[in-house]
């Protein structure tokens, strides 16, 4: 696993445990984000399990074939995708709207069949319009090498995209990368569920956000000044949410 998915992990944990620390004031007022939360905390769980598996490796040792097709995958769509951006600058072309709205943050989340339908679509899409993107600097080498990717990751997908079961730890034959994936989208619906309670529970709200900013591509729903405290009343205290699940990742102690 690279260090960058360590660091991902780290943050969420830290999330998960200012979360456990304020569970009394937002389980009261949003009792439909219990389901979140837990499964925030099973993927943390599924991460330590992949990360006692493969002995906490790091980034020059990553050799998973699969991750870095997928990740191969992905970078040469997103070549393509800016390329086709540029034409819908130029003629609105409503067979290309949908392809043309893939950005990294929204490809990267998706795994298995569902980024392989994605990476298609582009794929036909831009063969469609192949002379078109030349003028915009994609080349017929950009279009082999999504192909390519294409190609090798269908060979490679084998594992059902169901982010609960890996979760739950029934398909941990996947990788850190399809877990930190499925983190990456719980803390999202998080993110908007904490958003809906900043008014309420604006402590609870710093708090989240400062756990939340040790990933840099983090960015609060709402931004402005807070009042309301540190979010400390209601909790059950820090070192207590520590012992729930603490910030630290056990395998790498």
């Amino acid at each position: 696993m690279t260090d960058r998915e360590i660091d991902f992990a780290n943050m969420a944990r830290l999330t998960y445990r200012e979360l456990t620390d304020q569970r009394p004031q937002w389980e009261q007022r949003s009792p439909d984000m219990v389901a979140d939360f837990e499964q925030l905390n099973n993927f943390l769980q599924a991460f330590d399990e992949v990360a006692t598996r493969t002995g906490g490796k790091g980034a020059k040792e990553y050799t998973d074939t699969k991750d870095r097709a997928e990740h191969a995958a992905e970078v040469a769509a997103g070549r393509i995708v800016r390329g086709l951006r540029v034409l819908q600058l130029s003629v609105k072309n409503p067979a290309l709207a949908n392809v043309a709205s893939y950005t990294p943050s929204s490809l990267n989340p998706l795994h298995g069949q569902e980024l392989l339908e994605a990476l298609n679509a582009i794929a036909s899409a831009a063969a469609g319009v192949a002379p078109l993107l030349a003028n915009e600097g994609v080349t017929d080498e950009h279009l082999k090498s999504l192909d390519d990717a294409i190609a090798l990751y269908t060979s490679l997908v084998d594992v059902p995209n169901n982010d609960n079961a890996v979760a739950q730890g029934a398909a941990l034959q996947g990788s850190a990368r399809q877990v930190v994936k499925g983190m990456r989208n719980v803390l999202h619906r998080l993110d908007v569920r904490i958003d809906n309670l900043r008014d309420e529970i604006p402590g609870l709200a710093q708090r989240y956000d400062d756990a939340r900013r040790t990933d840099t591509n983090y960015v609060p729903q709402s931004t402005g000044p807070r009042e309301g405290g540190d979010g400390s009343d209601g909790g059950i205290g820090r070192e207590a949410a520590g012992d729930a699940f603490g910030p630290e990742p056990k395998p790498f102690q």
